[in-house]
């Protein structure tokens, strides 16, 4: 059993006969006194697993020095398998209990910004070497780091591009207790192929169709990462709460580039919707009804009521051509209040103001006078 999967076990044991986490931390040998004080320490016999007690005397710095010590950071975990002893001093994530207690990140720092971490992980197939290459050499990765570097953030999250052995995906977990979310090379193949290639009528460029779609799919997946890490109370399903999560985030940019966004992220959701009036009646297999996900029509709309709540005067056309019902656009500023409150309760608290400034400031996309929305 590997070090990590040994003391996951280990946690999940101590878990189920502890009342939380704070009773988990508090927990202590017999031989162990509950706290070591300045310049103390901790000395554990890798082969007869006795610990002894020192005590120091002065400045510890020069035995630090000498010693070649290293700084442990907000704590350290020592556990014994067998006969070897081991030391964790990454952030772990300590898994859900049987009594159904969330899972819980222990070993973090303090939160703070810059703490996104990329990749781009080798293509699995020569097909994606290009758009591996692409991705890396526009610094497509990068700049989604300067975007959600105002978070602050207990632990580091990973975003990084991979290749899913041909499954148009993007999804959040945990790899190895690190949270991670993964952007599929199809996803983002699937999203340049589909992209319009010139400019629509509706003054939907092939950049805003690209840009739009990968931030949507992207925020959306970050959504799911920041609702674990900061352990988000979500009373409805998390799909939408993602959906809304990513729009509202893409709504911040000041007015223009919101245009530019949202018309880009629904162009994809529209070709569902394009022939409606011509095929009001949408029959589909009851199944597809059973899933985590909202159907395309449904998160389209979404989508939209929360734009047209969040500016009715910048998003109005969406009413007055029909794609925003207005039985339900009359309710999309309240819709957005309500999440807006939400944000501000459980997602602002974590972000540093300053940084989002100055993240919010930066021009994203190039301006435009041309309204990108379907019609």
């Amino acid at each position: 059993m590997g070090s990590r999967s040994a003391l996951r076990a280990v946690f999940a044991a101590l878990v189920g006969l502890a009342s939380g986490l704070a009773t988990l931390a508090g927990a202590q040998s017999q031989n162990v006194r509950g706290t070591i004080a300045d310049n103390d320490g901790l000395f554990v016999n890798g082969k007869t697993f006795k610990i002894t007690p020192g005590e120091g005397k002065g400045d510890a710095s020069a035995q630090i020095k000498a010693l070649g010590a290293r700084d442990l950071g907000p704590g350290a975990i020592i556990f014994r398998s067998r006969d070897k002893l081991y030391i964790v001093d990454a952030p772990l994530l300590l898994p859900a209990d049987p009594a159904g207690r969330q899972n819980v990140y222990v070993n973090a720092d303090d939160a703070r910004p810059n703490r996104i971490r990329i990749a781009y992980d080798p293509p699995k197939t020569p097909e994606h070497q290009a758009l591996y290459d692409m991705t890396k050499e526009r610094r497509v990765l990068e700049t989604l780091q300067h975007i959600l570097s105002p978070f602050r953030l207990p632990v580091e999250l990973t975003i990084k591009t991979t290749g899913c052995d041909g499954m148009v995906n993007s999804w959040y977990n945990t790899d190895n207790s690190i949270p991670t979310v993964h952007l599929c090379y199809e996803l983002l193949q699937d999203i340049l192929q589909t992209a319009t290639k010139e400019t629509t009528q509706a003054g939907i460029t092939p950049r805003d169709a690209v840009v739009g779609q990968f931030l949507f799919w992207t925020l959306h997946e970050v959504g799911h990462a920041m609702f674990d890490i900061f352990q988000v109370p979500l009373l409805g399903r998390e799909e939408d709460a993602a959906d809304q999560f990513a729009g509202y985030v893409m709504l911040q940019f000041g007015k223009d580039p919101a245009r530019h966004l949202i018309g880009g992220a629904v162009y994809a959701a529209n070709e569902f919707m394009k022939n409606y009036k011509q095929n009001p009646v949408v029959e589909k297999r009851l199944e597809k009804y059973s899933s985590v996900h909202g159907l395309p029509e449904q998160r389209f709309y979404n989508f939209l009521c929360l734009a047209y709540g969040a500016d009715p005067e910048l998003f109005a056309d969406v009413v007055e051509n029909g794609f925003l019902p207005k039985r339900r656009a009359d309710n999309c500023k309240y819709e957005y209040e309500t999440f807006s409150r939400a944000w501000r309760a459980e997602m602002s608290p974590h972000i540093d103001r300053q940084m989002a400034r100055t993240v919010l400031d930066t021009t994203w996309l190039p301006q435009s006078s041309s309204p990108p929305l379907p019609r």
